[in-house]
């Protein structure tokens, strides 16, 4: 995509200003845009040669240069043509990293709410952070959104990436070097949109989704309300009449066709993703006669658009819950029985960003009557309108491809020593499909950067997400080995953080530990250290006897926080293939598993769970070990498609 005209004078690549960090030793290509025919002039202050390049009819220009070794001492570049001229000063030449994925890479130090004392931060001047801001494209685009890089100070490091931040100082501490952090993240993104429409063209998973891919965000947003009527109504040629909207207030209209959501969580997150207009939340509640008889109080999280409260289909209360305010309701609003609450949400004049339904914790959804507090954080049933007007957000995951197009291509080129990445949550639901659409990301960012660079990734931290087990299913442990799959591609490493998560919070605060131990992959892997991985995998498992023997290199030394020796986490299934709690002892570095109601061992899983918070089996320098299972057996995410 060209510069708009507006811009034709001398400008360079976004990711070209003051204060950067550029990738030592090796070829940096200098690019922008200029008045089409136009010379420009390139000189760099590690060498004596001045570099020349001719605007093409679009206005673009290259020159292309070596760069020289790291040093912490700055250089300039410098770029004419004609009368006009731009400098770039307090330039460093180190390692350049990019950093990507969703919100917890994403997460800035701020966020993690480390102490300044313990970040040092202004110790880390050679440090940099390039933040790309959100920005979604149906097409590859050549520009970026960006305040452009900033020098690691005590203030400005809150701002980081916290992952990327204590990667970096790891770094920086050990290689002496400068590093610069580019930091392309999108909080909830799914993988698909990061890759690029060539890379999903040239899978067959994806081929027939690009090959219908929209041309337009009208179409695009035609397909999104398919989509939604598809989920809500079963269909998506029928639609509700407005008469039959107008009735979702009735306490006797039928609603047991609605959806389920919760109300802790934003409808986008609810398979309603980007919809924004009018919509229902409605839930029934049984109370006696005292509580029908006295005034109530009534608690429902918060929200972002104007809403109208109905119950038993009188409209009781409208406003904007967006500070989680308390509803008083007075005596004769409920009834002795059931009750209808309908919570309906109007679009009206709202602007910026917005999001439907509403948010909090379950302790925010409640209804305090004179027989006490009756929870409101269960299932409601949802329906958006059809016949009032609506919109749909350009956000993350609208389309696969799209953020590529406007967060990663715009960096297309511009030299790296690797990526760390961050990412899988929003695509626990399809894992079985990640085994492949993730290691498809890594060999199609490593076409377009036309090098095998380290790809280093964080493999997912326990949380409670679904409650999923070995008895139940496990989307999260199914995510977490499809994340182990990609270690089968060359030059990749595995941050394993299974003990570090928060069961309650997808956003665990300790971000330290996951940094650091992406800079050991990175040293390992990038620059050679001779170590072996942090975390050992795939172990070798024997069975005999009726017991499991678990085998890792003996360049691990095992051991467990447990004073007594015993190792949590295993599962044994024996031949009805139902899993039960396994005891497993450390002996002479060999894990020995072994559950008296499995019978014949057949399969060993360990950590096999959403939130296995228990776990317990490190390395000798503290590292956990990672998840796994022995058998094949199909997964609860076995038929999911990315659509």
């Amino acid at each position: 995509m060209a510069l708009p005209s507006s811009f034709a004078q001398l400008k360079l690549a976004d990711i070209f200003t003051s204060r950067m960090v550029i990738q030592q030793q090796t070829q940096l290509d200098i690019k922008g845009w200029a008045t089409p025919g136009s010379t420009v002039l390139v000189t760099c202050s590690w060498t004596e040669n001045t570099l020349s390049s001719v605007a093409d009819d679009a206005g673009k220009w290259q020159a292309s240069v070596q760069t020289p070794a790291a040093s912490l001492d700055p250089v300039e570049i410098s770029v004419e043509s004609g009368t006009e001229s731009v400098l770039l000063t307090d330039v460093l030449v180190g390692e350049v990293w990019l950093c990507s994925g969703q919100s917890n890479m994403e997460w800035s130090v701020a966020d993690s709410r480390y102490e300044p004392n313990l970040l040092r931060g202004s110790s880390y001047p050679h440090i940099r952070h390039f933040k790309v801001q959100h920005a979604v494209e149906l097409a590859p685009r050549d520009t970026l959104i960006s305040a452009g890089w900033e020098v690691c100070t005590d203030e400005s490091v809150q701002h980081f990436s916290a992952v990327a931040f204590f990667f970096a100082r790891d770094l920086a501490d050990k290689l002496k070097v400068p590093i610069g952090l580019v930091n392309s993240t999108w909080g909830g993104s799914q993988v698909e949109s990061w890759i690029s429409g060539e890379g999903m063209a040239s899978s067959p998973l994806f081929k027939t989704y690009m090959d219908n891919f929209p041309g337009s965000w009208a179409e695009a947003d035609a397909r999104s309300m398919r989509k939604i009527a598809d989920y809500a109504l079963g269909t998506g040629e029928k639609r509700p009449e407005p008469d039959e909207e107008l009735r979702y207030t009735d306490p006797e209209f039928d609603i047991s066709a609605w959806k389920s959501a919760s109300p802790m969580f934003a409808w986008d997150w609810q398979n309603l993703w980007a919809f924004r207009g009018t919509g229902f939340m409605a839930t029934d509640v049984v109370l006696g006669d005292r509580a029908a008889s006295v005034q109530s109080l009534l608690h429902l999280g918060h929200a972002d658009l104007d809403a109208e409260l109905y119950i038993n289909g009188v409209r009781t209360w409208t406003g904007k819950n967006a500070g989680g305010a308390s509803i008083t309701l007075p005596p004769g609003v409920f009834k002795s029985g059931e009750n209808r609450i309908v919570y309906k949400q109007q679009l009206n004049n709202a602007s910026g960003w917005v999001e439907m339904g509403m948010r909090g914790a379950d302790s925010d959804f409640y209804l305090r009557t004179a027989e006490g507090t009756h929870s409101l954080a269960g299932d409601w049933r949802v329906m958006p309108s059809f016949n009032e007007p609506f919109y749909f957000v350009h956000s993350s995951n609208n389309l696969g491809t799209a953020i590529y197009n406007a967060m990663i291509h715009p960096l297309a080129g511009f030299p790296l020593q690797g990526v760390i990445w961050y990412q899988g949550e929003s695509n626990a639901a399809r894992a079985y499909e990640y085994r492949e659409s993730f290691q498809l990301l890594i060999r199609d960012w490593r076409r377009i950067w036309k090098r095998e660079m380290p790809f280093l990734f964080v493999q997912l931290a326990n949380y409670e997400a679904g409650g999923g087990n070995s008895a139940s299913g496990s989307e999260w442990a199914e995510l977490r080995e499809a994340q182990e799959m990609a270690l089968d591609l060359p030059s990749t490493g595995m941050a394993v953080t299974i003990d570090i998560g928060e069961s309650g919070d997808i956003h665990p605060k300790n971000k330290h530990d996951v940094g650091t131990r992406l800079a050991w992959e990175a040293l390992r892997v990038a620059y050679k250290s001779g170590t072996a991985p942090g975390s050992p995998t795939k172990p070798r498992v024997k069975f005999c006897l009726g017991k499991a023997k678990v085998i890792y290199p003996d360049t691990y030394k095992l051991r467990t926080t447990d004073k007594y020796g015993y190792v949590n986490g295993f599962e044994l299934a024996g031949c009805d293939g139902v899993f039960r709690y396994a005891k497993a002892e450390i002996r002479k570095n060999r894990i020995v598993v072994s559950a008296e109601t499995a019978g014949r061992p057949r399969a060993l899983r360990y950590a096999w769970a959403d939130d296995p918070n228990d776990v317990n089996l490190f390395t000798s320098d503290g590292k956990p070990v990672a998840p796994f299972r022995t058998d094949k057996w199909e997964g609860r995410t076995a038929g999911a498609k990315f659509e």
